[in-house]
């Protein structure tokens, strides 16, 4: 009998949720948001952050979220994806905040696996595009592989929309207090091999928690204020919480152009959360040509510091 169990269950208030697990971690993936809420050890808590103020809520493809009358990018947590850099959402819904609601705030299809489920986003009629997610786990261990393509399927809605080149962005909210890690990559475009954001909006306070040691960048959330940090890593990004240690690991390609000036990595955060953001290179796409971009996360319980450090050095060996 396999140590992998599927099952549809009920999680606050969602009906249709799936949960996935071997006899070492858990997750589970809310169809109705297209997103995975849950994350951690089989008897343990959840890494990923999440909105009770939006448990239960169910997307409708096609409309856009609105709060108040407005519309507006739902904060609801744990892992989603996103198909462009940030600097083109005002082209594509009017504001730099709002991400393409096909994508973003859409309900996904699923379809089981003997070892995990395959998600699937509606069709965009803005873009396009559909993005699919296969999230499969061993039997035995604490790793979690996510193959993930977007596909151009249709001409986007306008000209404009056409030119946007497109991504896999994966964003990870985590809970706070915590640390983020990344490593330097060696011959980095960026000097001091990292970029803090200029917002035109707010102050970004990643320069007083950000700091460099042995190629290692370490982030300390932030108690209150917004941070962002951008990194042209080459292998992984990491969070540490409560003796945790989540890795997200991907491969990078140094022929391919990546968003936001060649960023592979993205630290967000604020009081609430950090978000750990992996991207893939960025490309426009003609109809039935795609972009895959995959990622391995994992789980490991730490002793103490200096576990922690001899940990992320090893993940660039």
């Amino acid at each position: 009998m396999s140590a992998i169990q599927i099952k549809t269950i009920t999680y606050n208030s969602w009906k249709n949720a799936v949960e996935i697990s071997n006899l070492e971690i858990k997750l589970i993936v809310i169809p109705e948001t297209g997103r995975i809420i849950f994350f951690g050890f089989l008897s343990g808590e959840n890494l990923f952050y999440e909105n009770e103020a939006l448990e239960g809520v169910e997307f409708k493809v096609g409309e856009y979220f609105t709060s108040n009358s407005e519309k507006q990018a739902p904060n609801v947590g744990g892992n989603r994806v996103l198909p462009c850099s940030e600097e083109y959402h005002h082209l594509i819904t009017d504001s730099r905040h709002i991400p393409d609601p096909y994508i973003n705030a859409s309900c996904y299809s699923v379809a089981f696996l003997s070892n995990g489920i395959v998600l699937e986003s509606p069709i965009s009629d803005l873009l396009g595009i559909q993005i699919k997610r296969t999230i499969t786990i061993s039997e035995y261990g604490a790793e979690v592989d996510i193959q993930q393509e977007l596909v151009k399927i249709q001409v986007a809605k306008n000209t404009v929309l056409e030119t946007i080149p497109l991504t896999i962005w994966s964003l990870s909210k985590i809970k706070t207090p915590n640390v983020s890690f990344s490593s330097i990559a060696e011959n980095s475009i960026f000097e001091n091999g990292f970029t803090i954001s200029k917002w035109p909006d707010a102050k970004n306070y990643a320069e007083e928690n950000a700091s460099v040691k042995n190629t290692i960048l370490s982030l300390k959330s932030s108690d209150e204020f917004p941070q962002k940090i951008g990194l042209d890593a080459r292998k992984w990004v990491a969070g540490y919480l409560n003796y945790t240690l989540f890795v997200e690991q991907f491969t990078f390609d140094e022929k391919d152009t990546y968003p936001d000036n060649g960023t592979s990595v993205t630290i967000f955060g604020n009081h609430l959360f950090t978000e750990l953001e992996c991207l893939s290179p960025e490309r426009k796409l003609s109809i039935g040509e795609k972009i895959t971009y995959n990622l391995s996360w994992s789980l490991q319980k730490v002793k103490n510091y200096s576990e922690l450090k001899e940990i992320l050095h090893t993940l660039d060996a």
